[in-house]
């Protein structure tokens, strides 16, 4: 690729190379890699001491690190220290000098987000803001105070968040740009299956703690002949008792880059969104599912339904609405090896065709082409 076309990306996330309890990292990795392929360029920077990182330094050591850096050799990152005032905004004016666009990630600080649309204006570089996240929605009185008049871009993972934005702001397009699996990661492995039913997800306080109960924990109980396998963090000592009474394999926090092998050893995967997602965030899928289905790993979804065209309700996964339906398609799921290959076969089939990291890459390289004609124009 030529120089003239090759693009220099700076990306300001949470965390690069933690996901404790940071899903967003994992189509940022998957993003990187797509778009180094491409022939373009991207360097993340992440504030030493974040909460994903410390979490996971806290419980687990420095080993996740050295294993980051290992399985994405691909990704250069550093880490700086945190700034304020002129000094952020200084820091960041020289530094985008060396870069086309900035991409900033919506978990990053105010200050930060907004310093980084004022530096990359000062500089002539593309500012454009990432958002996977429902803060917009929760939190809305926090869009003000970020500065995105400055940024050329808004990219909102699903079309609620980008109304929200589009409502709110006045100066930068707002474009859905949902998220997608990393196939080069997540692909179907050949493993000896050693549990039925698998759920990879976080404990989510009030957002999450009634919906897995009766999606997984009652579950267990329900169907006290299939073996029912967790990971996660964040769980409460009285909820890893109820788990362990179930009979469910209790097996903590999964590093991203292990979950395809999960996947491998399990016949079926509950996915349990958030209650935003079934309230109001509904088109807007989770990472999880994309990764899921990449893995060709049959999947039922607890009350979230995809209503954007996504995916085919009922031939790329299942989509129940109650804890008793729930019980019903585990059980139908778990006998049925058939109709675990078609699911298999037909949500696979969709990722590879419009939902991998590559499709996402291809996007964000025309958008940046194109805000750059509009810019040239102007």
């Amino acid at each position: 690729m030529s120089d003239s076309r090759r693009i220099r990306i700076a990306l300001f996330c949470h965390s690069i190379v933690s996901d404790w309890n940071h899903g967003n990292a994992h189509f940022l990795r998957g993003l990187i890699r797509s778009l180094q392929q491409l022939g373009h360029e991207v360097v993340a920077f992440e504030e030493e001491g974040n909460w994903s990182i410390s979490n996971l330094l806290r419980d687990h050591g420095e080993e996740p690190v050295r294993q980051f850096e290992s399985r994405f050799p691909y990704i250069r990152y550093h880490t700086y220290s945190t700034k304020e005032g002129a000094e952020l905004e200084a820091w960041l004016s020289d530094l985008l000098g060396g870069f086309d666009v900035c991409l900033v990630h919506e978990w990053n600080s105010t200050p930060l987000i907004r310093a980084a649309g004022r530096a990359a204006m000062r500089t002539g570089k593309l500012a454009i803001f990432h958002d996977t996240h429902h803060r917009a929605l929760t939190e809305p009185e926090r869009l003000p105070s970020l500065g995105l008049e400055a940024y050329s871009a808004v990219l909102a993972y699903g079309p609620t968040i980008a109304e929200i934005y589009r409502s709110t702001l006045d100066g930068p397009e707002v474009l859905v740009f949902h998220e997608a699996a990393d196939t080069d990661l997540f692909k179907p492995l050949r493993r000896r299956k050693d549990t039925d039913v698998l759920f990879i997800g976080n404990w989510g306080d009030d957002d999450r703690s009634t919906s897995t109960r009766q999606y997984f924990i009652e579950q267990a109980r329900a169907l006290p002949d299939l073996s029912f396998t967790i990971h996660g963090v964040r769980y409460p000592v009285e909820v890893l008792q109820e788990i362990s009474a179930a009979g469910i394999r209790w097996r903590g926090w999964l590093p991203n880059y292990l979950a395809p092998e999960a996947y491998a050893a399990c016949r079926l995967t509950i996915h349990i969104p958030r209650k935003e997602y079934l309230e109001s965030l509904r088109g807007t899928p989770t990472i999880r599912v994309f990764e899921a289905l990449a893995c060709g790993v049959p999947l039922i979804s607890a009350g979230w339904r995809d209503g954007t065209g996504l995916f085919d309700d009922g031939e790329d996964f299942i989509a129940v609405d109650t804890p008793s339906q729930m019980t019903e398609a585990i059980r139908w799921l778990a006998s049925d090896e058939a109709a675990r290959a078609r699911l298999e076969a037909h949500g696979m089939m969709t990722i590879l065709s419009r939902h991998t990291c590559r499709h996402r890459a291809e996007e964000l390289v025309e958008i940046v082409a194109r805000l750059r004609r509009g810019e040239a124009a102007g």
